[in-house]
């Protein structure tokens, strides 16, 4: 969570920078169409992963507005990009270390979401095979 949270205070120079973007008459209308479905996708409350769900609910809308970000600024001129990071407050670097903070806590949930998984799956494997022989034993006395 910690690292995540310190990406919150850039929020709105993302936003900013996102906004510059979509002003960029030459930019294409796929990467601007691309950009606003990333956005309306972080705003709206129907998503993959609802926001209800702390860190994860947010992070992966952080992810898909960071890469969308970067993959727009790939179709933008070096200097206009570098012009477009100065006018937010961001750069190049600030993004990239983002992304990959994204990554390293996306990884960290995941892992920690399958050894919860394994630890219920065994759980009811247990509890499940406890009340069968039980169920069993019932059984057993009434027929």
């Amino acid at each position: 969570m910690g690292e995540v949270a310190r990406v919150v205070p850039r929020l709105p120079k993302y936003a900013k920078l996102a906004w510059l973007l979509l002003r960029d008459p030459s930019l294409p209308n796929k990467q601007k169409a691309a950009l606003m479905a990333a956005v309306g996708y972080s705003i709206s409350p129907l998503d993959a992963i609802p926001g209800v769900i702390p860190v994860v609910g947010q992070l992966d809308d952080l992810a898909l507005v960071l890469f969308t970000i970067r993959w727009v600024l790939r179709s933008v001129p070096a200097d206009r990009a570098e012009e477009y990071f100065s006018q937010s407050g961001l750069t190049a670097d600030i993004l990239e270390n983002d992304l990959k903070m994204v990554k390293r806590s996306g990884a960290r949930i995941l892992k920690k979401a399958i050894a919860v998984m394994g630890i219920a799956a065994l759980w009811a494997w247990g509890f499940g095979k406890f009340a069968g022989r039980g169920i069993a034993r019932k059984l057993r006395k009434l027929g």
